[in-house]
């Protein structure tokens, strides 16, 4: 069972009830030329975590995965990547500083109904279109009463200073039923994916998901959407755009696919699997030149030793395995996963974090920078959930 799927469930236990799904939308038919976008380079070897929220120095070894060490590269010519970040966690949504970490600005949300959420303070789903300047936002409530989730989605757009500027809301239709699981929208602006799990039935001991996961991708100048469907029972989730808007990575059970959103069909058969194997995918990111595949995967210690989790990057085209460019460890007994993966426009930068990994920025000379260090929730030391894009 996937951590998306016990996080659905225990929402499901606590209201009782069935979740109700959406249906299907029309297909659309916007094709866009495809943009060159530059490659990530670098890998790292990062020293050991010795607690959930350590802070770590790293060194760069250029090609040579985690193997040895090596003297941190110059930093070579290029765009400095995003300025900021919209971020949601337990203090609401903030526009930071993406350098820095820095608060420039909080962001006052329309006021949503009474409910429950799951995942990040407030029920946040956030995307960028990765210049650091225009997000949007999802917001999922599920009702006490009704048992019945809502999800909105939103506009946000911020200037030079990291000052939100526009807050538009209802940028699409809400989406009833179960609520959304993630969210990405293309770099233009102009196609917003999101991605929907399959309904809960059953109820007591017989409680589950069932067969229906969806995505669903929306033109926004025109309304148009299309919705692919899948029979597999499970959850859909890490979805991103390669910048030719037409590209969509996801990762759905233990799976990390790729779908051309310009081919026909209407199911996510269509779609390729890139990566599948017993370290299930814990989250992933297509390159914005669609060659490549970062993919998190965890490696459970038998005891003898801390938990590894790795960033992996993969070919598309064939599935090859390129290089480990990120490793960490976690001792205790408690399951590191990834969380998020996002990509900026440029190809050259890279958001992250993990359960125990606070939310940090990878750049292509090698530099890790911890930019959220999230706050442990209870005595257990359990870390608050932090969603962030840019």
């Amino acid at each position: 069972m996937t951590p998306q799927t016990e996080d659905r469930l225990r929402d499901a236990f606590a209201a009782g009830a069935e979740l109700v799904g959406a249906e299907t939308l029309r297909p659309a038919d916007q094709v866009v030329r495809p943009r060159a976008a530059r490659r990530l380079r670098g890998s790292l070897r990062m020293a050991p975590l010795l607690a959930a929220l350590a802070v770590v120095v790293v060194s760069v070894a250029v090609g040579a995965g985690l193997r040895g060490s090596g003297a941190v590269q110059p930093v070579t010519e290029g765009p400095p990547g995003p300025g900021f970040l919209l971020v949601a966690g337990n203090d609401g949504l903030t526009v930071r500083d993406a350098h820095s970490g820095k608060v420039t600005d909080r962001v006052v949300m329309p006021r949503s109904p009474e409910g429950s959420t799951r995942g990040v303070r407030g029920g946040y789903l956030l995307a960028g279109t990765g210049e650091g300047r225009t997000f949007y936002v999802a917001q999922s409530v599920l009702s006490r009463q009704t048992a019945v989730g809502t999800t909105w989605f939103h506009r946000i757009r911020i200037d030079e200073r990291g000052k939100v500027t526009e807050l538009a809301r209802d940028v699409i239709s809400p989406v009833t039923g179960t609520a959304a699981s993630s969210l990405a929208v293309t770099d233009d602006g102009t196609r917003l994916a999101y991605s929907v799990d399959g309904e809960v039935c059953g109820k007591d001991a017989t409680l589950r998901f069932c067969p229906g996961a969806r995505l669903t991708v929306v033109d926004l100048p025109t309304g148009k959407a299309r919705t692919w469907t899948t029979d597999a029972t499970g959850d859909l989730w890490s979805l991103s755009w390669a910048a030719d808007r037409r590209t969509l990575g996801f990762v759905t059970m233990s799976q990390a696919r790729v779908l051309d959103t310009a081919a026909a069909g209407d199911t996510l058969k269509a779609g390729r699997t890139v990566v599948q194997g017993v370290d299930a995918p814990d989250a992933a990111t297509i390159s914005p030149d669609g060659h490549r595949m970062l993919v998190g995967r965890r490696h459970l210690s038998d005891g003898r030793g801390p938990h590894r989790y790795t960033i992996e990057e993969y070919s598309v085209v064939d599935g090859r395995k390129i290089r480990t460019l990120f490793g960490a460890e976690h001792a205790g007994r408690s399951i590191p996963r990834w969380k998020l993966f996002q990509y900026d426009a440029t190809g050259r930068h890279l958001l992250f974090t993990g359960n125990f990994y606070p939310l940090s920025r990878l750049d292509e000379n090698g530099q890790v920078t911890v930019l959220v260090r999230q706050e442990p929730l209870d005595s257990l030391g359990a870390p608050q959930e932090t969603s962030a894009a840019w």
